[in-house]
């Protein structure tokens, strides 16, 4: 479970690394900025909530960091 912005950020870090994505590959995927992210990632409190969102979801994850259904799969 998530209690604060900084486990969400270093949650969303692990989740980028365990991906092989870079911090400007996943700001690309998600469109936010890499200094957003940089940002998010540390922790930072003044987020938008919206550019989470599209980043754990650009990972394939949604809010309850639950893996979503990939496109096709039908189960």
């Amino acid at each position: 479970m998530i209690h604060t912005p900084k486990e969400a950020g270093l949650l969303l870090r692990s989740l980028r690394q365990q991906q092989g994505l870079t911090q400007t590959q996943l700001a690309e995927k998600a469109r936010v900025s890499p200094r957003w992210l940089i940002n998010f990632e540390a922790g930072k409190t003044t987020v938008d909530m919206s550019l989470v969102m599209d980043c754990y979801q650009s990972l394939g994850y949604g809010m309850d960091i639950a893996p979503l259904p990939r496109r096709g799969d039908h189960g």
